[in-house]
């Protein structure tokens, strides 16, 4: 949050903060593969009361975002990802844009960081031996004045493998969420029309790519 909006953005609207974090978390909690797989369920009562509190909360989440780039148009002291965003894009920049590529880097760091962090105390818990062996391969390698980077990450195989094995034994997002491309494109040479729904999972873009093509 300190990166997309600024260390000055938390500390002058500590609510908007706790609006965004708490509305992501919301978000996530009522998202359903479902809803992608059936479209249909929607229209199910349970169902609907999740796409109610999806749309509540994404509501307040955009309007939270909305505070934090107008706080940073006023309060341009500090680099943040918004000031760096308008700088390459100019001042003709796209507002909406800009909005949900915020909204979206929101998502990825809230609910995902804390729940990657907790399976990570848990599998270590559980494996003291995994963990003795990876304390000490970081305080052999990083000084004690000041916490790991990526620059050190050639020099932790250790830590690097055991992040790589906390991420393989629980999955973020058991299914890849459906896509659907804006306008008629070409992937490995299969043609996707508009409109047809594709998976970021390469076997399946290309298996419903080949359906595509051969239902024309």
């Amino acid at each position: 949050m300190s990166i997309l909006f600024g260390r000055n953005f938390q500390q002058s609207l500590p609510k908007e903060l706790s609006t965004i974090v708490e509305n992501a978390s919301e978000c996530s909690a009522n998202m359903d593969i479902t809803l992608n797989l059936a479209p249909f369920v929607r229209f199910l009562p349970t169902y609907r009361r999740k796409v109610d509190r999806l749309r509540t909360t994404s509501e307040k989440m955009l309007s939270s975002i909305e505070a934090g780039i107008k706080f940073n148009e006023s309060n341009n002291s500090e680099t943040t990802f918004i000031g760096r965003f308008k700088e390459i894009q100019g001042t003709d920049y796209d507002h909406q844009d800009l909005l949900y590529i915020l909204r979206d880097l929101c998502f990825g760091s809230t609910e995902t960081v804390s729940t990657i962090l907790e399976w990570a105390m848990v599998e270590l818990a559980n494996h003291p031996d995994v963990l003795n062996r990876l304390q000490k391969e970081i305080d052999e390698i990083v000084p004690r004045d000041r916490l790991p980077s990526l620059d050190d990450k050639p020099r932790l195989p250790y830590t690097d493998a055991v992040m790589l094995e906390v991420l393989r034994r629980h999955n973020l997002v058991p299914f890849f969420v459906p896509h659907s491309p804006l306008r008629d494109t070409q992937l490995l040479g299969y043609d996707i029309p508009k409109g047809c729904v594709v998976s970021i999972d390469w076997n399946v873009c290309i298996f419903v790519s080949s359906l595509s093509v051969q239902s024309r």
